[in-house]
C-alpha cells in the first residue's frame, strides 16, 4: 500500500517561561476554531489510493524533540515500502534534525520539508528542535522538495537557503503569496504525491 505520513507542526520553547509568555501573546484567529479543516486532512480525503497517516505529536502547544523522537520511532514501524514522509513547520524542522543524525535504514520515495525553521529565532523560540544540519537527509530519501513562501509570517523565507545550502539536489517550490501554508487546500503537494 501507498502510504503518505504527515508530520504537523507546533511550538517549542526553551523554557517554561518561554511557553507561558507564547501563550499570553498568542491570538487566536476566530475562523481557525470554528472552520479547522486544513489541507492535511483534505489530502487525507482526497488520495483514495494512499494510507495518509496523520498522527498527533506529542504536546504540539510546547513540544520536545526527544518526546517526539519516541513517538516518530514508533510510527517508523507501521511504514512500508512505497512511503512519501511530509513534515509542515516544526514537523519539517524535526524530520530534518532527526533524519540527518538517523538516517533510515531504507530511503523513502519522497521526503517533503515545508515551511520549515532552521536555525532562526528572529519571529520565535525553537526549543530543542533547532536543526544544526541538514546534509544527510539524502541517505533517507531518494527525493527530496523544499516548499516555502516568500510572504511566510511564522518562518523567514531565509531559512529556506540553509536547506538549499545543505540540500544542493533538494527540488525547490518558491511561492509568493502563500504564507505559511495554513489553507484549506495544497493542490500543488497533492500533485507531487500522486507522480510516480
Amino acid at each position: 500500500m501507498k502510504q503518505v505520513l504527515i508530520i504537523h507542526g507546533g511550538n517549542s520553547f526553551s523554557t517554561y517561561e518561554a511557553y507561558l509568555d507564547g501563550l499570553k501573546a498568542r491570538q487566536l484567529n476566530y475562523w481557525k476554531i470554528t472552520h479547522p479543516i486544513r489541507w492535511k486532512e483534505h489530502l487525507a480525503e482526497s488520495l483514495s489510493d494512499f494510507d495518509v497517516l496523520l498522527p498527533l505529536m506529542p504536546n504540539s502547544a510546547n513540544a520536545v524533540y526527544d518526546e517526539w523522537a519516541i513517538y516518530f520511532e514508533k510510527l517508523l514501524a507501521l511504514l512500508e515500502d512505497d512511503i512519501q514522509i511530509v513534515g509542515h513547520s516544526l514537523g519539517a524542522m524535526f524530520l530534518a534534525k532527526y533524519l540527518d543524525t538517523h538516517p533510515l535504514a531504507t530511503p523513502v520515495r519522497r521526503l517533503i520539508l515545508i515551511s520549515g525553521g532552521y536555525d532562526d529565532e528572529t519571529n520565535e523560540d525553537l526549543g530543542s528542535f533547532k536543526v544544526v544540519s541538514a546534509r544527510h537527509l539524502h541517505q533517507s530519501a531518494r527525493e527530496i522538495h523544499l516548499f516555502h513562501s516568500q510572504d511566510d509570517p511564522v518562518v523567514p523565507f531565509a531559512e529556506l537557503a540553509k536547506f538549499q545550502a545543505d540540500l544542493p539536489d533538494a527540488i525547490t517550490h518558491a511561492f509568493e503569496d502563500r504564507e505559511h501554508f495554513a489553507d484549506e487546500y495544497f493542490p500543488e503537494l497533492e500533485a507531487l504525491l500522486k507522480q510516480k
